[in-house]
């Protein structure tokens, strides 16, 4: 059986396209293209895994070429993420220079790959990304009538061996990895294009199971993936789309768990999306805008909350994709401005929560989950800020997969991350590019969420000498971040803290401020503060400086490490708990600090580091009595309500 096309050429109706991409897109595109043409090529679309935006030419291809020092540019070349450029430049301009490119860069592949066999070029990730893009540059060859009898049956041909080599090189380790997932959702997508009886096609059926039980184990229950890093979550995501669309086209059945695990993976990182709409440099992630995610989630789970995110244009990769109809088939879907502001991942670790659904927003994501993949960071008790939608506080990034590169691990660990460092142990070991020679314990944490305010708990155990770190994190939307370090262990020891700002942040150590474009927070500290400069990376390839906020403390058995952070209108100032109503609470015991909004309004935060096991048990701070490990008393023109975060 040859390919057979035409539905979807039909369904997707391409002769219409060239009518519905911006005069904006249309240069991006041709200028793309025309680099492609001279064999020139740079790696900067939003979902390119590896970014290089050096430009490298060949004058004779080479598909084991490695660039850049790196062969993570070699397996980009591979997987052809750019043939798109081409065959819509084609259609946009009627020149057929550009399909016939598109066409020599498949061909060519192919004469240098007459057997699939394991090499640079061929690892089986990106042999499933390959296929899965040059099945869908075929649409549009075909619709510019640029593939001829002999040379559909060469791809053809080639399809399948090239499919038939990822199911003889399938790993058992691919049942919980990217690379799996990728692979048999461009199987199950393809084959029912290339052969007449699916259903009893041996490849399929062996396929259609495996992805099955991938994303029952891939995805946790609360929609995160569970290697723990949003770029190859995206990637998942962005596989598992295509394949329900495309399945649907060919009238197949979708297996009912892609469906469901695939839309558990959008809602996730929905919730999880900074004001900007771009997703937070978590564990092996760029900081990159994610709308286009959701512009094809929003069709595809006809979902109006995703809608409500999106523009009047639609992405170059959507309307590729779905084709002419894809702004048809999203004008169906009502928008909806989310209600939801927070995201509870209480299977992978990873919390988030917003001020609102507004690009003025603030926004907290907090994590101390299990490792997850290679992909993983050391990153437990992290927290990333940004308040009026700048970031503040961030996670530093990755910048590359280099084995040889001193950057790759100090990116994962422990010091990369805003954490707490006892004695320069860091007991969470990253060992090379993928590996770790050690790791703490994680342990289950406690989130509450009311109104405004919303309380974060969690704690690791180290060793080395045995240790447990807990760190309390108070938010009070939109405003105000109060960090609560409590250390146990036994001896004399030095704890660093860490807090990593964005490279675009102005840090006064004089005035205790932070700075970011409209938005200006003080802190307040515990320790003795020093500034640095260090290395962090928000995109691969790409190596920033920004300030990091060292705190010292010295301690003894335990240490309880108070930071603040609030907008530069509020005053702070710490204020004593009691109990039994005039005994001061100890200092070892309890911390309290009052933020006042106004003249008319404020916010208190109690926090309580131990059990209350002598004197009287009857708690209170600002004249309110409780008994609790946590509250809030909120005070609004001399009326005041108690809020119990943590009985």
């Amino acid at each position: 059986m040859k390919f057979n096309l035409s539905n979807i050429i039909e369904k997707k109706q391409i002769n219409k396209i060239k009518s519905v991409i911006s005069e904006e897109d249309k240069k991006h595109i041709i200028k793309k293209a025309d680099e492609l043409v001279k064999q020139t090529f740079i790696f900067n679309k939003t979902w390119d895994m590896e970014r290089c935006l050096t430009p490298y030419t060949f004058k004779v291809m080479d598909w084991n070429a490695q660039r850049n020092d790196d062969e993570e540019w070699c397996f980009m070349l591979a997987r052809m993420d750019y043939l798109n450029y081409l065959v819509l430049a084609a259609i946009i301009t009627d020149n057929k220079v550009y399909a016939k490119k598109a066409k020599f860069y498949i061909m060519d592949f192919i004469e240098k790959h007459e057997k699939i066999i394991p090499s640079p070029s061929t690892r089986t990730l990106d042999t499933g990304i390959r296929i899965f893009n040059i099945f869908e540059a075929l649409q549009y060859l075909y619709y510019l009538n640029e593939i001829d009898e002999t040379e559909q049956n060469i791809i053809y041909q080639s399809m399948i061996n090239q499919i038939t080599y990822l199911k003889k090189n399938y790993l058992t380790k691919y049942k919980t990895s990217n690379w799996g997932s990728i692979q048999t959702c461009a199987i199950i997508s393809i084959l029912p294009f290339l052969t007449s009886n699916t259903y009893n096609d041996e490849i399929y059926i062996w396929a259609k199971k495996e992805l099955e039980l991938q994303f029952k184990i891939q995805v946790y229950p609360d929609g995160m993936h569970w290697e723990q890093s949003t770029m190859y979550h995206v990637e998942v995501l962005n596989y598992a789309m295509k394949a329900i669309y495309y399945l649907k086209l060919a009238k197949k059945n979708i297996p009912e768990v892609l469906y469901s695990k695939a839309e558990d993976l959008a809602n996730a990182l929905f919730l999880q999306l900074t004001p900007t709409y771009n997703i937070e440099t978590f564990g092996d992630t760029d900081r990159v805008c994610a709308v286009d995610v959701f512009e094809k989630a929003a069709i595809i789970f006809k979902n109006p909350n995703f809608k409500y995110i999106t523009g009047e244009k639609l992405d170059i990769e959507t309307i590729y994709t779905f084709g002419a109809c894809a702004y048809k088939l999203i004008s169906k879907i009502e928008k909806t401005k989310p209600k939801q502001l927070y995201y509870d991942g209480n299977d992978s670790g990873m919390y988030v929560v917003r001020s609102e659904w507004d690009k003025t927003a603030s926004f907290t994501m907090f994590t101390n989950g299990s490792l997850g993949s290679g992909h993983g960071h050391s990153d437990n008790l992290h927290f990333s800020l940004y308040h009026m939608s700048n970031e503040i506080l961030i996670d530093s990034g990755r910048y590359t997969y280099r084995e040889d590169h001193p950057l790759r691990t100090y990116l994962k660990s422990m010091q990369a991350h805003n954490s707490v460092i006892i004695d320069n142990n860091e007991f969470c070991c990253p060992s090379d590019s993928w590996g770790y020679s050690d790791f703490g314990i994680p342990i289950k944490n406690y989130i509450k969420h009311t109104n405004n305010i919303h309380y974060f708990e969690g704690s690791i155990i180290g060793h080395n000498p045995l240790q447990i770190i807990t760190r309390k994190l108070v938010v009070i939307s939109p405003d105000i971040w109060v960090v609560c370090d409590e250390l146990k262990c036994d001896g004399k020891h030095e704890a660093v803290s860490y807090f990593h700002f964005d490279p675009m942040c102005d840090v006064d150590l004089n005035k205790m401020s932070v700075k970011n474009k409209n938005s200006t927070l003080k802190f307040k500290i515990t320790g003795e503060a020093n500034l640095q400069n260090r290395p962090c990376s928000l995109e691969y390839n790409k190596e920033l400086s920004h300030f990091v906020l060292n705190i010292t403390n010295k301690f003894e058995n335990t240490a309880n490490i108070m930071t603040m952070f609030f907008d530069e209108k509020i005053k702070a100032e710490i204020v004593n708990t009691y109990q039994d109503d005039n005994i001061i609470t100890d200092k070892n015991i309890a911390s309290a600090v009052k933020f006042n909004i106004n003249q008319s309004e404020s916010y208190t935060v109690a926090l309580y580091h131990k059990e209350i096991y002598t004197g009287k048990k009857i708690l209170s701070c600002e004249g309110v009595f409780y008994h609790a490990k946590c509250v809030v008393i909120h005070e609004k023109n001399k009326v005041k309500n108690l809020f119990v975060l943590k009985a």
